[in-house]
């Protein structure tokens, strides 16, 4: 710890400096997309300008938590030096005699007496039984039936239940393709949806679409959704799929 600290000494200031220009470039990037969520006319693209100034000010936070982390460390509150009063001489009056030292005779060394090692106790083996392997049938999933081949999802499957961060598949293209996006909404027939990460802008064949971090729900049922929109403004029915999330 003290190698650390003694290294952050050291460096501080190319870290006031580094951290300081990361921290500059997301307060213009806070400011830029907050200049777009009051002029954005279109939902999505409110939430798109939100989405970036939400993340723009949790990274600025962090690199403040980091500089004060660094000041802390490289600049450390030392405790106030003891000062021990050196002993007055004493005055001694009268002749002085000179005093004759006998040395000590060293203690005799005392040789240990070796004790007898212990017989070790031989333990009997005890063999234990191989556990009996039962099969179990892992369940198929089911991707979705989607009325669009230009907008589907392959996995996860109809009722999934999943857990973490779901890594979502599919297809994302089609004629005058624009973006796409995933969204998520609560039950099997939702009422509201919330955008899973950020509008794409590059359509995807058979391949990753976005990552559903299923941990930030609560347990239940949930339903997930690709549009996909061209540059009309316009986007074919979208595909859903129903998965189960678990603690």
């Amino acid at each position: 710890m003290e190698r650390v600290a003694q290294l952050v000494a050291d460096y501080q200031w190319w870290i006031y400096g580094v951290l300081g220009l990361v921290l500059l470039f997301f307060l213009r990037r806070a400011m830029m997309a907050r200049r777009e969520i009051a002029r954005s006319t279109f939902k999505l693209e409110r939430e798109q300008a939100q989405s970036r100034y939400n993340r723009s000010v949790i990274v600025s936070a962090v690199i403040l938590l980091v500089v004060i982390a660094a000041f802390a460390i490289s600049n450390p509150l030392l405790p106030t030096p003891q000062v021990t009063p050196s002993p007055s001489p004493t005055v001694t009056t009268g002749p002085l005699v000179k005093a004759t030292l006998t040395p000590t005779p060293p203690p005799p060394t005392i040789t240990p007496t070796p004790k007898p090692s212990p017989t070790p106790l031989v333990r009997p083996t005890i063999v234990s039984p191989t556990p009996e392997v039962i099969a179990t049938n892992t369940p198929e999933v089911r991707p979705p039936s989607c009325p669009n081949s230009n907008a589907r999802i392959t996995s996860p499957g109809i009722n999934q239940v999943v857990k973490g961060n779901v890594v979502i598949h599919g297809t994302a293209s089609g004629d005058n393709f624009q973006y796409y996006k995933i969204e998520v909404g609560q039950g099997r027939d939702p009422n509201a949806w919330t955008v899973v990460g950020d509008l794409h802008y590059t359509a995807v064949d058979r391949g990753q679409l976005e990552t559903f971090n299923s941990g930030a729900y609560a347990p239940g049922t949930y339903t997930l959704r690709l549009v996909v929109v061209d540059k009309t403004g316009n986007y074919p029915e979208p595909c859903r799929v129903t998965v189960i999330v678990q603690p």
